[in-house]
């Protein structure tokens, strides 16, 4: 094997499913805890409460919820783009109004941004080859 092999050859053609994979976990972790611990919830409402949105329990229950469903579908590689573009929606918010858009002050506003972008690439990209939206819904990669 030459170095130019090593340089540019492919290993893995769909390397896009181990992110989507990832992030599924991920917010499967993040939005277990919102909706099977009340008292969590009651810190997650009191920050959307901070920053005067109105039905703060119901937007802190959705916001929890978005993200656990949409960590199964990621997951599974069902509705991907729909389940990307709740977990951007909610990094949107997290990033810039939690984190007041400072990306590199702590590591929740670089963790926050990181998500955003990891979901805006598979929204833009698609869910790839080993997803149940292809095998379902015939979709190209």
């Amino acid at each position: 094997m030459t170095l130019k092999n090593v340089l540019t050859q492919s290993y893995f053609k769909e390397p896009l499913v181990l992110l989507r994979v990832w992030l599924g976990i991920a917010f499967i972790m993040h939005g277990t805890p919102g909706i099977f611990s009340p008292d969590y919830m009651l810190g997650h409402t009191a920050i959307m409460e901070s920053f005067g949105l109105p039905f703060p329990e119901l937007l802190a229950y959705l916001s929890k919820g978005g993200e656990l469903i949409s960590g199964i579908l990621l997951i599974l590689g069902l509705f991907t783009r729909p389940a990307a573009v709740v977990i951007i929606v909610n990094m949107l918010v997290a990033t810039f109004f939690a984190m007041q858009g400072d990306i590199f002050g702590d590591f929740q506003g670089e963790i926050s941004f990181t998500y955003l972008l990891v979901a805006l690439v598979l929204f833009l990209a698609g869910p790839g080859l080993f997803a149940l939206d292809h095998k379902l819904f015939g979709l190209k990669t």
